[in-house]
């Protein structure tokens, strides 16, 4: 089992042309993040093999309080679900693109996902991977 966590505000994954990612600011902020998460998994995963099998994948996204929400409201809502944009599956695109050749050779290799987002303090992202057993 690795666990793997990363302090950084969840992003949604972006759509992109081939030119657009280098002139496109929110193209070169997604990319920026990426490269964040990346960064940080190598760092937690220094000297581990990247993984090659069947795998289950557990990841829960911490998502930032809006400021503008009142002291209450915003005491209130830590650990409640985040149910706004961005959506869950472009929030696990962009996790899961950043952790090919990192945690394991390609995203094809997870079976399973469960994914939620909640409300918290400290933004961030924290990723379980498990190998699944091979059944037969």
């Amino acid at each position: 089992m690795i666990k793997l966590n990363v302090q950084v505000e969840p992003m949604g994954a972006v759509r992109m042309t081939g030119r657009g990612k280098f002139i496109k600011p929110n193209a070169q902020r997604y990319l920026h993040y990426k490269n964040h998460i990346k960064w940080h998994t190598k760092k937690q995963l220094k000297g581990r093999k990247v993984l090659s099998g069947a795998l289950a994948v557990e990841i829960l996204f911490i998502m930032p309080i809006p400021g503008s929400w009142s002291k209450k409201k915003r005491d209130a809502s830590v650990g409640e679900w985040h149910v706004k944009k961005p959506d869950t599956d472009n929030l696990v695109k962009g996790v899961f693109d950043s952790l090919n050749k990192i945690a394991w050779n390609d995203d094809n290799q997870v079976a399973k996902v469960t994914a939620c987002k909640l409300y918290g303090e400290s933004p961030g992202i924290e990723i379980i991977i498990r190998e699944l057993e091979v059944t037969g």
